[in-house]
């Protein structure tokens, strides 16, 4: 999710977006010299948003990043995030990975609209800047194996529109009982039209990137990661636990729970027509979501877990079978 989980992270990289493009330009036009000496690449490297990073931060205790940092230096990384624990499971040492991976970041929605509008809130990093800042570390070239892309959430859909699903209206969703956020929060403008996530509109905004990776990447497995299920197909309900006591109901969240789901139809849908890979966390978080008896999400400061775990977000349970679920996907194709 986007906005105030993070600060600092609003200084856009003019030189990396505009190096991706040309990059990209030169891949779709077969051109190969770009890169005269092509990095050896890195086994794992990992394109994310929150639900990669999982850090140890919330909207009251701990920042996303660290002040010691520059750039994506900065972003912090949770201790138990499965890709931490996907590279354990694929045997892969942390010298290794790059993991470009950030809370707030997105496919291309910045804080200035095409035409020239700001959107307070935003300023996560691109997967165009993910991908570019990657790049210039080595990370892609013949030993790169697996490259994840879980991205989504925190874009404007449809593109470039100034409404998205930033954490202050998820909230107001969540405790609004009187309006609600189901598809009259669509009609009224306090909720992104989820009809817009559509698997062609995914397609087109992650496919530079994609072609850059196959270009520079070509033994690797290009893996765009679902994310876990938050709610069942259909739900309406959207839960969240605070303090380890209080049990907060939103009865009316049909069109949060659409928008979910909706952006895991896209993912696989857009998987087909780029010629990657998709891996549907559902099954393997079936059952779990917020209103679970057993959910594996972190809530709002509840002492029985970490005090500072990003509320909606996997716990360590919750991350320990995402990544047991990739690596047997890997494994399998």
């Amino acid at each position: 999710m986007t906005s105030s989980w993070t600060t600092g992270r609003a200084v856009l990289l003019p030189r990396l977006a505009v190096a991706m493009g040309v990059l990209a330009a030169a891949v779709s036009a077969g051109a190969a010299e770009a890169e005269p000496t092509p990095a050896p690449g890195r086994p794992l490297v990992v394109l994310g948003d929150s639900y990669s990073a999982n850090p140890s931060c919330d909207v009251v205790l701990t920042k996303c990043e660290n002040p010691d940092s520059t750039g994506l230096r900065a972003c912090l990384h949770g201790p138990s995030s499965w890709p931490v624990q996907l590279s354990a499971l694929m045997g892969v040492e942390a010298a290794d990975v790059v993991n470009n991976s950030c809370s707030s970041a997105s496919i291309d929605t910045g804080p200035v609209t095409s035409t020239g509008e700001q959107v307070p809130g935003r300023g996560g990093y691109t997967l165009a800047q993910l991908a570019l800042d990657a790049a210039q570390n080595g990370a892609f070239g013949p030993r790169t194996r697996v490259v994840t892309i879980q991205l989504g959430f925190n874009d404007s859909w449809p593109k470039d529109a100034t409404l998205s699903a930033d954490v202050n209206k998820v909230f107001t969703c969540v405790i609004d009982l009187v309006h609600g956020c189901d598809d009259a929060a669509v009609a009224e403008g306090r909720w992104p039209d989820y009809t817009a996530i559509t698997g062609t509109a995914y397609a087109d905004r992650v496919r530079k990137v994609v072609d850059y990776v196959k270009y520079y990447a070509p033994n690797a497995k290009i893996e765009l990661i679902g994310y876990p299920e938050i709610a069942p197909e259909g739900a309406t309900e959207w839960c969240a636990d605070v303090l380890g006591f209080v049990h907060w109901v939103q009865p009316r969240a049909g069109a949060m729970v659409a928008y979910w789901n909706r952006l895991q139809t896209a993912q696989r849908e857009a998987a087909g027509i780029l010629g990657v890979d998709f891996i549907d966390l559902k099954p393997a978080t079936a059952g779990h979501g917020l209103c679970a008896a057993d959910p594996w999400f972190s809530n709002f400061l509840d002492p029985r877990q970490s005090p500072s775990a990003l509320p909606f977000h996997p716990s360590p349970r919750g991350d320990t079978a995402v990544a047991a679920a990739i690596h047997s996907h890997l494994a399998s194709h």
